[in-house]
């Protein structure tokens, strides 16, 4: 998955948290909501400047499609 596509599913999924959160605004849901809603800010702003410094640094082997595209890690 590209870095892009990721930032924005994590805005999809802000956005729907916050949206339940206007809607129903009672009990422990509240609290559920804005965790996500605060962990998908994060995480999204994280990897937008993530992003931009990539865009300002290009890899050297730009020849690579897949260079912006996210990997597991090895364990």
């Amino acid at each position: 998955m590209k870095l892009e596509e990721l930032i924005t599913k994590l805005e999809q999924i802000e956005q729907q948290a916050a949206l339940t959160l206007t809607e129903y605004p009672r009990g422990l849901t509240v609290e559920r909501q804005r965790l996500i809603v605060g962990i998908a800010k994060q995480v999204r702003a994280y990897l937008a400047d993530q992003l931009q410094v990539a865009e300002q640094h290009p890899a050297q082997n730009d020849s690579d499609p897949r260079a912006g595209d996210l990997r597991s890690a090895s364990t």
